[in-house]
């Protein structure tokens, strides 16, 4: 399966994301770590110039939707 297909069709190994402001990284990176719950930032957000779109890059390609 290509990964662009991967991406639109499956979590691609994520288990739970969190959308929230940047600031508020660092204290829920401390509460997972209290489970032994690696937190990591995945991506981020952009204001749009009008158009929707979503861009992911990873180490195989970038692919748009």
């Amino acid at each position: 399966v290509p990964n662009q297909e991967m991406y639109s069709v499956f979590n691609m190994g994520h288990r739970l994301e969190i959308v929230c402001p940047e600031k508020l990284f660092s204290k829920i990176s401390q509460i997972s770590s209290s489970f032994n719950i690696e937190a990591k930032v995945v991506g981020r957000v952009e204001k749009s110039s009008g158009e929707n779109s979503l861009t992911i890059t990873d180490q195989k390609g970038s692919y748009s939707y």
